[in-house]
């Protein structure tokens, strides 16, 4: 008993000095509010939740003065009370109760009181109401990223941070939508965390429009095949990316994989023909000269017979959709060994002749037209032999 009348002596006074520094907002002009302020400051904790639950039922008053003194009575409170579940209560309602108004003075005390309390509700109530009062470039969105580089270093350093309140700040970055979040929110993505939180992630980055594609071309430049081949991912999936952008990104990650495959790094060879593959889709002739350069360093493993026709094929289906003369050239020397090599051995790869036939019918340059009509006279297969027919059909004079 003795015990109780002291905690309750305590909390006294320290409502009394109002803890000094915090600060408890004025009275405000509006004589309703002004009465719940009073009333709420005379009030118990389960009286203090019901006013603040009939001033959110008055829209036409701006109640903010009342639910900042509900915050900074919360903030008082928690260092004698601690996460006391009415304490909660009380500031969640005056949280999200200001949320719904446009006045960023609650924004003061929830600055502060996101800090103390480890409630999930009472923090994702904090970091909602920051989303829908403070702007992209404001406090409030530098408050929160703040917060969400030093939960992601909590994490690193095997410390436990919520995932529900990770996914909450990354749901807001996707409401405020400034891009300067990128680097962050792509670092939660390819991380080892929550399976909600780097869902969430991935869902927010395709959601920063703003500077998107030089944010994704940072990430390639790092030539780092694990980041790019993520990154490209994120690119490939986002609906709403203009085509010449992700033309832009495939090219980009189709050129430094190619640097870093050169240097003997076989992680890289996956993310360039996944690259190439979208290069293929958009007949992107402007990397013409990167994917000839590959062919030739193919052709000449497949020569050696270090490789098989599998992986030259893709290389000659995207010659094929590149529309230029040196593609063309290049294919059609090919084709003309090839059929040196049928006449001489008497055997061919058909998949093979048939991806360079085709990409020399998309093609449609006249430079093919001795090679794909000596295809006629020799011993290939009929489907290879209608292929060639079909392609000298559709080259342009």
């Amino acid at each position: 008993m003795i015990k109780k009348i002291f905690v309750i002596c305590m909390f006294a006074v320290c409502l009394c000095s109002g803890f000094a520094n915090v600060p408890f907002s004025t009275l405000s002009d509006d004589p309703i509010v002004i009465s719940y302020q009073r009333n709420f400051l005379r009030a118990g904790l389960s009286t203090k939740l019901e006013l603040l639950e009939g001033a959110a039922e008055i829209p036409s008053v701006n109640m903010t003065p009342l639910y900042c003194d509900a915050l900074y009575f919360a903030i008082s409170g928690f260092y004698v009370l601690g996460e006391d579940r009415q304490l909660v209560d009380i500031a969640c309602s005056a949280i999200n109760s200001a949320a719904e108004g446009q006045d960023s003075s609650i924004l003061a005390p929830i600055y502060e009181i996101f800090p103390l309390f480890s409630n999930t509700g009472l923090k994702t109530s904090c970091i909602n109401a920051v989303a829908k009062l403070s702007g992209s470039d404001g406090e409030g969105f530098e408050f929160l990223k703040d917060w969400f580089a030093s939960a992601l270093e909590d994490c690193e350093n095997g410390n436990f941070v919520n995932p529900r309140v990770m996914v909450s700040a990354l749901e807001a970055f996707a409401v405020m939508g400034e891009s300067s979040v990128f680097p962050l929110v792509f670092k939660a993505a390819v991380s080892n965390l929550d399976t909600s939180v780097v869902t969430a992630a991935g869902k927010t980055i395709n959601s920063l429009n703003e500077g998107y594609t030089d944010n994704i071309l940072a990430i390639v430049a790092e030539k780092d095949p694990e980041k790019t081949g993520a990154a490209f991912s994120f690119a490939v999936s986002n609906e709403n990316l203009p085509e010449p952008d992700l033309g832009t990104i495939a090219e980009n990650v189709f050129d430094t994989m190619l640097e870093v495959g050169s240097e003997g790094n076989p992680d890289a060879l996956p993310v360039l023909e996944s690259s190439m593959e979208v290069l293929t889709r958009l007949k992107w002739f402007n990397a013409s000269p990167s994917v000839l350069r590959y062919f030739y360093a193919v052709q000449s493993e497949y020569n050696a017979e270090n490789i098989g026709a599998e992986r030259l094929i893709p290389v000659i289906n995207c010659l094929g959709a590149m529309g230029t003369s040196e593609a063309a050239q290049a294919l059609s020397i090919f084709l003309g060994l090839l059929n040196s090599e049928t006449e001489q051995k008497k055997t061919c790869n058909e998949n093979l002749m048939l991806s360079i036939i085709n990409a020399l019918g998309d093609l449609g340059d006249k430079t093919a037209f001795d090679y794909l009509l000596y295809v006629g006279y020799l011993d290939y297969p009929e489907s290879v032999k209608q292929a060639s027919r079909d392609a000298l059909a559709r080259l342009k004079w």
